[in-house]
């Protein structure tokens, strides 16, 4: 029976946990291999499923590997020739979509550097050469920021258009910014191999898997600025609490949603298959001036469940397969304590803070009926309720 790009097609949408539904798995696995080694229409189709390009964006070909994170990686290595499957890693690599994940493109990046970047060496270099930095916003522009005494007040597009135009702008960005980054280091041949400097380092390194990945990467800078309505810019740490704060955010919309999911894997970086739910979300308020670059980590297949939401003043690392909350319970992850001293006003601790960072290892479970506030600062030198759950302190 001869088989269309239309079936092709019908064949890549189903999300993993949905294939059995449709086929089976290794009747799938052999049409899709098929028609890529033999049908152009059929490659350029997976190409978009490898950019993550709706309606492809939760495909079962994106599911784990026999030997890797990703089956469609192995399904390029194994049903392209060499010069197909370096075009197909550079177009992964290059891609301007801001719905590929971080860990994936840089996982291609990796098996780039190996075969070779052939005829792909000057894009690459295009892409170091023609990159210009984000701005941060320095100390004068905050302190002219407007604030009612507590909170930094911040213009805020008055239409849902208008704040998703916002989001998209920020997750293009952020989008050229990885490929500038992971760029450079094919053209070097990775990040250069050091000690992680910390507890922190270690489990970002020993989960994401790649050495195209510094844990850097995951060090988030808050005050990056972005371009906002009528001139003005927003923070990236004013832009994490228009997404929890706007009603239009917490909807499963089929517009809304899938920008939302895109900018999470833009600026946040989080990892294939991984999900942030909805009213669910990661913020970070700045206290003072302060807003010190923090890790936020969310590894493959790690869910921060419905309802759940962690301030980021400290820093979060969520490893592969760990899942926090859900089910809409009000859970809040708080990294950051406030402290006053016994003759200061009660006032006083608002600005006052010890930080440190919250650690979810690979599959932990932070459970639904642990219901409101987790104060991670409390746990720092003991155990946690939960196995696998964690308080990490700052490095000195």
């Amino acid at each position: 029976m001869t088989r269309t790009i239309e079936d092709l097609s019908t064949l890549l949408r189903p999300a993993k946990d949905m294939l059995a539904e449709v086929s089976d798995r290794e009747a799938a696995l052999a049409q899709v291999t098929s028609q890529i080694k033999t049908d152009a229409a059929a490659r350029a189709l997976f190409a978009q499923a490898c950019r993550f390009e709706a309606p492809f964006t939760a495909s079962w070909v994106h599911g784990p590997g026999d030997d890797s994170p990703y089956l469609s990686l192995e399904l390029a290595a194994e049903s392209l020739d060499d010069d197909r499957y370096r075009a197909q890693l550079a177009d992964i690599v290059l891609s301007t979509s801001t719905s590929i994940p971080y860990d994936y493109r840089a996982l291609a990046a990796e098996k780039l550097a190996r075969l070779g970047t052939g005829e792909f060496t000057g894009a690459l270099e295009e892409v170091v050469d023609s990159y210009e930095p984000l701005p941060v916003r320095g100390l004068q522009a905050k302190i002219a920021v407007p604030t009612d005494g507590i909170d930094h007040l911040f213009d805020i597009p008055d239409t849902v258009t208008g704040r998703l135009n916002i989001l998209i702008a920020a997750s293009r960005a952020k989008t050229l910014e990885s490929r500038y980054l992971l760029a450079g280091r094919i053209l070097g041949n990775g990040v250069e191999e050091t000690a992680p400097a910390g507890e922190p380092e270690r489990l970002i390194l020993e989960d994401v898997g790649t050495t195209m990945v510094s844990p850097s990467d995951y060090l988030v800078p808050w005050d990056q600025e972005f371009p906002g309505e009528n001139g003005t810019n927003l923070t990236l740490a004013e832009l994490m609490r228009i997404t929890l704060m706007c009603g239009e955010f917490q909807l499963p919309d089929t517009t809304v949603r899938p920008i939302l999911v895109d900018f999470y894997r833009s600026v946040l970086r989080t990892g294939g298959r991984s999900i942030i739910g909805l009213a669910a979300g990661v913020f970070h308020v700045e206290h003072g001036t302060l807003a010190t670059p923090s890790y936020y980590y969310q590894g493959r297949d790690a869910i921060l469940g419905k309802g759940c939401v962690i301030d980021c003043v400290g820093g979060a690392v969520l490893q592969a397969g760990s899942f926090l909350g859900g089910g809409y319970m009000p859970i809040l992850i708080h990294t950051h304590k406030h402290i006053r001293k016994s003759d200061q006003a009660a006032a006083s601790e608002r600005k006052q803070i010890l930080p440190c960072i919250f650690a979810a290892e690979a599959g932990a479970r932070y459970p639904m009926d642990a219901i409101g506030l987790f104060e991670t600062v409390d746990y720092l030198g003991r155990e946690t309720p939960y196995e696998g759950i964690r308080a990490i302190p700052h490095a000195k």
